[in-house]
């Protein structure tokens, strides 16, 4: 009896702790979506970055860059991975080129739609 209190009272314990940090990421994922206001001329699932070329995988179509701050989603600069929608666009990258690119978040990954 005392061994099941004690492991209740461990489990509580250990619930209780989860939830500030679950909270926390719904807070965080709830400011992502509200800083997507975009202007009206861009799609709504549309952002527009700029950021310089860290890494080409042209066998996934994975493009690594590192960006400028994105205010348009409330985000700071970052690296971050992005998917090619279409292999040809990989002939316009190169590893170090700065480039403005539009993307769109898709499944829970950034697609790259359109590369200046």
């Amino acid at each position: 009896m005392k061994t099941t209190a004690t492991l209740s009272f461990i489990l509580a314990l250990f619930l209780s702790a989860q939830l500030p940090a679950h909270a926390a990421d719904m807070e965080m994922n709830d400011k992502d979506m509200a800083g997507m206001d975009m202007n009206s001329s861009a799609k709504a699932d549309e952002a527009e970055a700029v950021g310089v070329v860290d890494e080409i995988n042209a066998a996934k179509g994975i493009v690594t860059i590192s960006h400028e701050p994105i205010k348009s989603l409330g985000w700071p600069a970052m690296t971050m991975d992005f998917i090619v929608k279409d292999k040809q666009m990989l002939g316009k990258l190169s590893k170090g080129k700065k480039i403005t690119f539009t993307f769109i978040e898709k499944h829970g990954d950034y697609l790259i739609t359109k590369v200046k």
